[in-house]
């Protein structure tokens, strides 16, 4: 019986019902040529990043745990501020760090033009946060996190679930609306080391702030969002209503580089198991 099969095998079964639900509704609307729209976004947007969370959901579900108390990681926002400073200033630290460093290379950033508004900043969190890909963390990291990090600790976990959750995204690369299709080979590339590094930082504050669900979608929308905060040279890098994505490799692959030096380093300070806590078999 397939529920069977599921209950044995959790995390293969997470991870092909993740794969099968996004990248179907992916491919559905890249075969079928659909132009941007409403409809396009709640198929291959928001439904798509919502596939790992239906997986997670799915497999707890016919494993006959208790869901309400798996759940219950959604919303869990009681957690030291500390971890919320983390979820937020991370990738602000991370996009404005990128920045700088573009700037000093001579790149198409200008500080003199940095005015950044608070309050569509927050509001772009918490979009990024419960619709435009924080959602994809009740799965990542509130299942397969977890799960992965029982049998080989917590770094081992994150960097497997940040190389599935990377390819997770190949679809992207060849859909012709998608930015990530129109980048040049070195951002996409990049794009692959950046995101493995998050997945470590993800799985820190995971585990740090008592496996709060919430707090790394928080996390994942302010990676989203805050992208906002460089203060790009438009001039340069709009040419005739046209993005230069060329102008842009400099930007991401110090941002892949400078996630990685963060992830480095909380590695260092709390050791390979990123505070996982282990259950007993």
């Amino acid at each position: 019986m397939l529920s069977t099969w599921i209950r044995a095998h959790r995390l293969v079964a997470f991870f092909v019902l993740t794969y099968a639900i996004s990248w179907s509704l992916n491919g559905f609307v890249i075969l079928v040529g659909m132009e941007p729209s409403w409809t396009r976004w709640i198929l291959s947007g928001f439904l798509t990043a919502s596939g790992p969370a239906i997986a997670a959901v799915v497999v707890v579900y016919v494993s006959e745990d208790d869901l309400r108390e798996w759940a219950s990681g959604i919303v869990d926002w009681r957690v030291h501020p500390k971890w919320y400073v983390a979820a937020i200033g991370i990738p602000a630290a991370v996009a404005l760090a990128s920045a700088a460093v573009v700037d000093l290379l001579g790149g198409p950033v200008d500080f003199g033009t940095f005015s950044p508004h608070l309050l569509t900043l927050a509001f772009g969190i918490v979009l990024g946060t419960f619709i435009g890909g924080g959602q994809e963390e009740i799965g990542w990291r509130g299942f397969a996190q977890p799960e992965l990090q029982q049998r080989y600790g917590g770094l081992l976990a994150a960097i497997v679930i940040g190389i599935l959750w990377g390819l997770w995204h190949l679809p992207l690369f060849i859909d012709p609306t998608a930015p990530h299709s129109q980048w040049p080979l070195a951002s996409q590339a990049v794009y692959f080391v950046g995101i493995t590094g998050f997945s470590v930082l993800l799985a820190w504050v995971y585990n740090g702030s008592g496996g709060s669900i919430l707090l790394v979608m928080v996390m994942h929308g302010s990676e989203n969002a805050l992208g906002a905060l460089v203060p790009l040279d438009v001039d340069l890098v709009i040419v005739d209503g046209v993005p230069d994505w060329g102008m842009l490799v400099s930007l991401n692959v110090s941002h892949a580089l400078l996630m990685w030096i963060l992830a480095l380093v909380v590695i260092g300070l709390v050791g390979t198991d990123l505070h996982a806590r282990r259950v007993a078999d």
